[in-house]
């Protein structure tokens, strides 16, 4: 009897030891908080898995009457959280996508207006303006905590037709839109905020919101490649010739289905399409997906996580704050990455 309690015991250790030495440093998951402190659940939950990433939303700050941001609680819990995840995101792009809002913040404006009615005669001055906006916005990300923004949107809006980014693009012109999206990654990594251009290879043609459903762009590969595409190419390229470290810009996916490359995953979940952004774009960085949880994505949220990292990105986005849940997600890609390791 003791001999059997004994080989038991032994048997559940090396299980566990074998669990624990399969886990990466990091999980290259990046979830989600539920408030304004680490509650001691998600403290043990990140003890447990240490997440790559952690992202905050507005829900995550408190406000007094006056509009003003408690910086100092958002300081102490990018401080917590810090112990466990080495990057803290946020969205803050300006305008209508900035989640850090108060009295006591930079207001962002939407990027389209620094490329609105462009002309030669006011280039230079636009294009110094949206410098000293992404100081402005890394100002107050660093000052709090932060380390990754979303942003810049290096989609190109389509001429004549409505597109869901709207004014969070920088417009219709190619030449424009790269221009100024190289601007905003350069001065954010002279500032040292890792920037995240999304959401590629292009949302721009996508009429739908991929946070309701999945949007198609049905043009063909060479219109794709001719319009598209073309921004975020051109920025990659440009950033590495000017030799700007390539860890201090990520590339964010699109919940994207285009037919003419791979029609039946989305950019997020294709591996032809991330193939094409490492070998054709030339992108040798960190690869996210856009967030999991919306709705142009089926099946469960651990097996979106699953087909995203074996499609080829690198990290996962999942804001999602039900620790049971992130707790089943995290076991399931433990799962993956061990048996992928075994396999290799």
């Amino acid at each position: 009897m003791k001999r059997i309690l004994f080989l038991t015991i032994l048997s559940c250790a090396a299980h566990l030891y074998a669990s624990a030495a399969s886990r990466p440093e990091h999980l290259p998951i990046i979830f989600a908080v539920s408030g304004s402190v680490l509650s001691d659940d998600e403290v043990a939950f990140m003890e447990e898995y240490h997440p790559i990433g952690t992202i905050l939303s507005k829900w995550n700050f408190e406000s007094d009457e006056g509009g003003n941001v408690d910086r100092e609680k958002l300081r102490q819990l990018c401080n917590a959280i810090h112990v466990y995840s080495p990057h803290i995101l946020i969205d803050q792009e300006g305008g209508r996508v900035q989640h850090l809002q108060g009295t006591n913040c930079y207001n962002a404006p939407a990027p389209g207006n620094f490329t609105e009615d462009i002309t030669e005669e006011n280039w230079e001055e636009r294009y110094e303006a949206l410098r000293q906006n992404v100081r402005f916005i890394d100002g107050d990300l660093l000052e709090l905590g932060f380390d990754v923004n979303c942003a810049p949107v290096c989609d190109l809006l389509p001429k004549g037709t409505f597109s869901f980014i709207g004014n969070r693009s920088f417009g219709t012109n190619p030449d424009i839109a790269y221009s100024f999206a190289v601007n905003w990654v350069k001065q954010a990594a002279t500032d040292g905020i890792i920037s995240v251009l999304k959401h590629c290879p292009g949302h721009g043609s996508a009429v739908d919101d991929s946070h309701k459903g999945l949007p198609r762009v049905e043009k063909s590969l060479p219109d794709l490649i001719g319009s598209d595409f073309e921004v975020f190419k051109n920025v990659i390229h440009t950033l590495y010739e000017e030799s700007i470290d390539e860890n201090s810009f990520w590339v964010m996916t699109a919940h994207v289905l285009y037919p003419a490359i791979d029609p039946g995953h989305c950019a997020t979940q294709s591996p032809k399409i991330i193939r094409m952004i490492k070998e054709k774009f030339g992108f040798r960085g960190k690869i996210v997906s856009d967030c999991i949880m919306m709705k142009a994505l089926r099946g469960e949220l651990q097996e979106r996580a699953v087909v995203a990292l074996e499609a080829g990105c690198d990290y996962v986005i999942c804001v999602n704050h039900d620790l049971k849940q992130k707790r089943i997600i995290a076991e399931k890609v433990t799962e993956y990455l061990a048996l992928k390791g075994r396999e290799n």
